[in-house]
């Protein structure tokens, strides 16, 4: 299902470090504020002014490019740009003031300290040596609360938006204080999250804190406040902030190819966890997808435990029709439904499939030497518009001359079973056959060759080997029984098995239905009490 940025959600704070319950319920769109809520490029930077000691590359702790650039996007709102109203420091010691911050890989680790702040531990929260906002916070109430803001986000009415971010205490210690980080997440002025005052432990820890809300205008603020206003301690960091829209799912159910002149019918079903995208509207492309038109106006469905179904009658189909895309696009408003980013949709791909008779499906041809004669028995599991089936003998495996017909069934959709006895000179000591399979129309296919070894032989035999798709093996048994035909490649591995009937005296088996097998050398054996014969075969 595709989707474009839809934002939503009830408004609530949370406290502690854990998410509220009225989070996406499993379907969630990607992060509408990318690299912008992630402190990574384009947005983020080296700065090459940074003070040596905080990037001098000696260390874990001091990193070449350590420090990025500052947060300039408040002179620049309409864009959606991060911004601070604090003050950007990149100095050896800039952050034992308060009411500063810097963008940073790392301001400390356990064996080590950065000089920007020396007593601080902590490093980005994905661990991929990307950036982390690194604030002191304001002193007392007359500085501004604002270390982290966008401006003017877009989002749709109406829709919910699941907000998260990750926060740490970057002073080291233990427990909880009053001079503990605590802050606060703001949609519009209303706070949707808090993160409640975060203890200190000897290794930093990173802690989520979510909460939702629902857009109530086109453009929505997004700010993080301190909630902690002291002149000690508040000392924190904040990564990988997050904006994702709670998507709708779209199922669709139709059939995967159909015949001109079906008649055909799609089910959509919509499936919301806040029954919010009850708008709808069918559109149909003849282009591939490249462009979709409107087929019916704005109109809205009703749920039913938070899912509803609607059913698109396409009617009797042509060939003309193959290749079209029929789309169900849902919205939370019908204004939203001319709002590309305010829709969620799905698309059905109609087939108009060549529906004239299929071949004959021939599924397994043997043959067995006794008492003079070659005994050749096939099944098919479909016949349409078959005529007959030819049968072509060999000495050598290369010259072939036909030796018998036999009468097919015609057309049948179940399994059919052949056999035909073919006199054979005693004085070969192989004989090979195929099969040719001949419809009304002429239309003609051959089966894989088999060979029968004539005599007393016991030799185990594969032919041709090597081998491209399929190959036969041919055997002599003492008596009637089932065996256990094995494949295994180089390296001992199974990669074919399969149960065979075998009879008594000569045995031919066609191997046509293996599975993909890589170019190589494989070894196949027939196992049962009687039986334990193998031989080594190529793949080409």
């Amino acid at each position: 299902m595709k989707k474009f940025y839809t934002l939503l959600l009830t408004v609530l704070s949370i406290s502690g470090y854990q998410f509220s319950h009225a989070q996406c319920l499993g379907n969630k769109g990607p992060n509408l504020l990318g690299a912008k809520g992630t402190f990574s490029a384009p947005f983020i930077t080296v700065n090459p002014n940074a003070d040596a000691c905080t990037s001098s590359g000696s260390s874990a702790w001091s990193p070449v490019g350590n420090v990025g650039n500052a947060l300039a996007g408040c002179n620049t709102p309409a864009q959606s740009l991060p911004c601070s109203d604090y003050i950007y420091t990149a100095a050896n010691n800039g952050l034992f003031n308060e009411f500063r911050y810097s963008v940073v890989k790392t301001v400390g680790t356990t064996t080590g300290f950065n000089c920007i702040k020396g007593d601080w531990r902590g490093s980005d929260h994905t661990g991929d040596g990307g950036y982390f906002l690194a604030v002191n916070g304001a002193p007392n109430t007359t500085f501004s609360p604002i270390f982290y803001q966008i401006k003017s986000i877009p989002v749709c009415i109406g829709t919910t938006y699941e907000f998260s971010a990750y926060v740490i205490n970057l002073k080291p210690g233990s427990g909880v204080t009053s001079s503990s980080p605590n802050i606060s997440f703001k949609v519009n002025g209303q706070v949707i999250a808090n993160s409640g005052l975060i203890a200190a432990t000897q290794q930093s820890k990173w802690i989520k804190v979510g909460g939702s809300f629902v857009a109530t205008t086109n453009i929505v603020d997004l700010e993080v406040v301190n909630a902690t206003a002291v002149p000690v301690g508040n000392d924190l960091g904040l990564d990988d902030i997050s904006i994702n829209v709670c998507q709708s799912q779209i199922n669709v159910n139709g059939p995967g190819a159909t015949c001109a002149g079906s008649n055909v019918s799609v089910n959509y079903t919509v499936l919301d966890a806040y029954a919010a995208h009850s708008w709808y509207k069918w559109q149909v492309s003849t282009d591939g997808g490249a462009n979709f038109s409107d087929v019916s106006a704005a109109a809205q469905a009703s749920f039913t435990n938070n899912s509803y179904v609607l059913t698109n009658e396409l009617g009797l189909v042509t060939s003309l029709m193959n290749g079209n895309k029929y789309r169900l696009a849902v919205a939370t408003s019908e204004a939203g439904l001319s709002q590309p980013e305010c829709i969620y949709f799905n698309d059905y791909t109609l087939i108009v499939a060549d529906c004239a008779p299929t071949p004959v499906q021939l599924t397994s041809f043997n043959g067995k030497y006794q008492g003079g004669k070659a005994i050749l028995d096939w099944q098919t599991s479909q016949e349409l518009n078959s005529d007959r089936f030819e049968i072509f003998r060999s000495i050598d495996g290369v010259e072939f001359v036909k030796v018998a017909v036999v009468k097919s069934a015609g057309n049948s959709n179940t399994v059919r079973s052949y056999t035909h006895p073919d006199y054979v000179s005693s004085a070969a000591s192989q004989v090979y056959y195929k099969l040719k399979q001949i419809d009304i129309d002429g239309r003609f296919t051959f089966s894989s060759i088999i060979k029968l070894n004539i005599g007393s032989q016991t030799k185990f035999e594969v032919f041709p080997n090597p081998f491209t798709n399929n190959f036969t093996v041919s055997f002599s048994a003492l008596k009637s029984a089932t065996a256990t035909l094995r494949i295994q490649n180089a390296a001992g591995h199974l990669v074919y098995t399969k149960q065979v009937a075998i009879t008594k005296g000569t045995n031919s088996l066609v191997m046509n239905s293996l599975p993909s097998m890589a170019t190589g050398v494989y070894y196949i054996t027939i196992n049962n009490e009687e039986l334990n014969i193998n031989s080594k075969l190529q793949k080409f």
